[in-house]
């Protein structure tokens, strides 16, 4: 196990917390828990194929057409169909969003068959060697995106009339809906703003390694231990999540091999469940960019 496999793994942790960022900020302003989030981003991988077969771009432009796509879609699907299945019961959200995920994968099988694809970039494959140690690009692009994304996404949360809507819906949403906050629009964008996040993941992902129907169960999976890892609704805690879970499954690579980083991921999702359910950061002082 070396400095620059952990690195990597560290940097890698940005694209774990790109992927899970969507889940965290669903279940913190909505109090649901979305088992579709893998097929999401699976879903903006797969797009991004179609549209970088068709158009010799970079793929992280195709996020100009997949992100507003699936915006769009998340935002109805959540303001016609969960929101409805919502106000019936707590367990209605989870069946549905579940069934989306075995649709979703049922699907993208059909079309795209069960040989792995991925997306071709410079910037996937290269890496860059400062005092012998070599970072892959595609690690610190990923890095980078998931730091600036999880800050602009915590400054609009506190800094904005926007952001304090959201919040008070997600406090008392019968006392912000008394105040004349739409609280059936508030959800709307932020399940679409969410689903868009998993998106540009998926994207990244589709870059970093190869892509197949069934991988929506395994990033769920891992998206659920890194919001765990980071605080369950934490937004900065994410990040820190995302970087803690990439230099454990580094680690766990390095001692006994790059097949068992899965199996690591699986086995820390049960302990943190079993030993924190609200997340392991929750006891550690992270301030608030209200504060």
């Amino acid at each position: 196990m070396s400095v620059e496999a952990l690195l990597n793994g560290a940097l890698l942790g940005g694209l774990y917390a790109l992927v899970a960022l969507g889940l965290s900020l669903v279940f913190g302003i909505m109090r649901v828990v979305n088992l579709a989030h893998g097929i999401t981003v699976l879903t903006g991988a797969y797009v991004a194929i179609v549209i970088t077969q068709h158009a010799a771009i970079d793929p992280l432009l195709t996020f100009l057409v997949v992100g507003p796509a699936v915006f769009v879609v998340a935002a109805l699907t959540q303001r016609y169909v969960l929101s409805r299945l919502l106000s019936t019961s707590l367990e209605a959200p989870l069946v549905a969003t579940f069934g989306l995920l075995l649709i979703g994968q049922g699907l993208l099988a059909q079309v795209f068959g069960g040989d792995p694809l991925a997306l071709n970039a410079p910037w996937g494959q290269s890496g860059i060697t400062l005092f012998g140690v070599t970072v892959q690009t595609v690690n610190g692009v990923a890095f980078v995106l998931a730091a600036v994304i999880i800050a602009g996404t915590q400054l609009v949360l506190a800094r904005t009339r926007f952001g304090t809507a959201l919040r008070a819906a997600a406090i008392d949403s019968a006392t912000a809906s008394t105040l004349g906050i739409n609280i059936s629009r508030m959800h709307a964008i932020t399940f679409g703003a969410a689903s868009a996040i998993a998106a540009l993941a998926g994207i990244v992902y589709g870059t970093a390694f190869s892509v197949t129907p069934n991988a929506g169960l395994p990033l769920l999976v891992l998206g659920f231990t890194v919001v765990v890892m980071g605080g369950v609704g934490n937004i900065p805690g994410t990040l820190l999540g995302g970087v803690l879970v990439g230099v454990i499954a580094a680690a766990v690579g390095g001692l006994f091999g790059p097949v068992y980083s899965p199996l690591a991921v699986n086995v820390l999702l049960i302990v943190l469940l079993l030993v924190r359910p609200r997340g392991l950061l929750t006891g550690l002082t992270i301030r608030r960019a209200a504060a």
